[in-house]
């Protein structure tokens, strides 16, 4: 027993010795494989979070930032045309809709939060989403365009990626793409025949780097075996500093190819992922709150059609209010103008214009008042006109039939 507990001893003895003598030698030499190693220093790119991952049953469509429910109001027996059923969400294409003369489209766009605030993809930020789509027979793939997801800009008419339905060489595909502004093209990188996943369930993930010179990854999955894995490098996936970059999901097309079908779209199990701590927001204006003076975005003006507010680093309040006219349905209204007796005054309007634009405005709906305007998308042109306002409170709306009009940042009345 003595011995054998001497025994002990001695190993237990030498294994420390050993402990020592590798703790003693530096990093680097032939013997330092055989020290103990430091825990891994955390990754400067930090770890994937999951930073949304609504539910049909419980969110619905306030999962996303805004709805584009036949927004032109083409089919308004057709609605809803996008909403939540069962475990999905469900968007409808019928014949009859129509997004413009050429083209129809219900979408949504942008993410929630629980809190009901936006998600913002800002510059240099990684994010993947993943989700399962069902794409039946009869959303068939077109000589012309057809998008089921989308990232773009608000500031930007110009899609940054898209997944899409085009025909290659008489053959149905899905594809993956991106598109560089200075030319305005699209560069499809990954595509895989349509047909084999029609009518069922299949995964796909968009990973991307929102940069200057990012990156744009596609995977498509059909259960567990992966079709498609594909990755474009060194790409421009940021354009405007203010703005943020946001997904849209739903069917998007034109009108023009042959053999059009009603159709649909299924929707499910959306989580969007982002790599590493969040960027912080662009410092932007602050509001202009002298006598007068009635901000574009303000709380309780009328968004129609296309048009919203955005970011914008040179206007007072931080926003504008973008994609004002060029038809019927997109336009502002500016509420709350008050006046303490009827008569003229001068409105002095505060817009960024691209050459030479011009609004109609019609005061408490009357006869449109043309305001011409010539600048630069960067810079705040003002131009005045005369209105008539009524004693106590007014409506200036801001519309154009042809054509689109500047970028609205505010109005000023004397």
């Amino acid at each position: 027993m003595r011995r054998t507990h001497n025994l002990r001893w001695a190993g237990v003895l030498s294994a420390l010795a050993l402990v020592a003598a590798s703790a003693a030698q530096p990093m680097g030499t032939a013997g330092a494989a055989t020290a103990p190693t430091a825990p891994p220093t955390a990754s400067p790119a930090g770890r994937w979070e999951t930073r949304w991952s609504p539910r049909p049953w419980r969110d619905g469509v306030n999962a996303f930032e805004a709805l584009e429910d036949d927004r032109r109001g083409s089919h308004p027996e057709g609605l809803p045309h996008v909403h939540a059923e069962k475990n999905y969400w469900r968007f409808d294409a019928h014949l009859e809709d129509r997004d413009g003369s050429d083209r129809m489209r219900n979408e949504v766009r942008g993410m929630r939060a629980a809190d009901g605030t936006p998600l913002e993809i800002r510059k240099d930020e990684t994010w993947r989403i993943t989700y399962q789509m069902y794409i039946p027979d009869t959303l068939d793939a077109t000589t012309n365009f057809t998008h089921i997801w989308q990232l773009k800009n608000s500031d930007v008419g110009t899609p940054i990626a898209q997944i899409s339905l085009p025909v290659v060489n008489g053959v149905q595909k899905i594809a993956a793409r991106y598109w560089t502004l200075e030319d305005n093209k699209s560069h499809d990188f990954a595509t895989a025949d349509l047909e084999p996943i029609q009518n069922k369930w299949v995964t796909t993930t968009i990973e991307f780097k929102s940069g200057d010179a990012g990156y744009l990854r596609w995977v498509l999955r059909d259960g567990r075996r992966t079709i498609a894995d594909q990755k474009a490098e060194n790409i421009d996936l940021w354009w405007t500093q203010e703005q943020h970059n946001r997904p849209k999901w739903g069917i998007y097309r034109s009108i023009k190819s042959a053999g059009l079908q009603e159709t649909y779209l299924l929707v499910k199990d959306l989580k969007a992922e982002q790599l590493g701590p969040a960027t912080p927001p662009v410092q932007l204006p602050p509001p202009d709150r002298s006598p007068g003076t009635y901000e574009a975005e303000r709380a309780g003006n009328v968004f129609e059609g296309a048009a919203e507010p955005a970011y914008c680093a040179v206007c007072s309040g931080g926003r504008k209010v973008i994609l004002i006219g060029g038809n019927v349905y997109d336009y502002a209204v500016v509420r709350g103008v008050l006046s303490e007796t009827t008569g003229t005054r001068q409105m002095t309007v505060h817009a960024l214009v691209d050459g030479s634009q011009s609004f109609s405005v019609s005061v408490n709906g009357g006869d449109a008042i043309r305001v011409p305007m010539t600048g630069t998308k960067d810079t705040v042109t003002t131009a005045t006109v005369p209105v008539d306002l009524v004693a106590g409170v007014n409506t200036i709306r801001f519309f154009g039939f042809t054509a689109r009009g500047p970028e609205l940042d505010k109005i000023v009345i004397r």
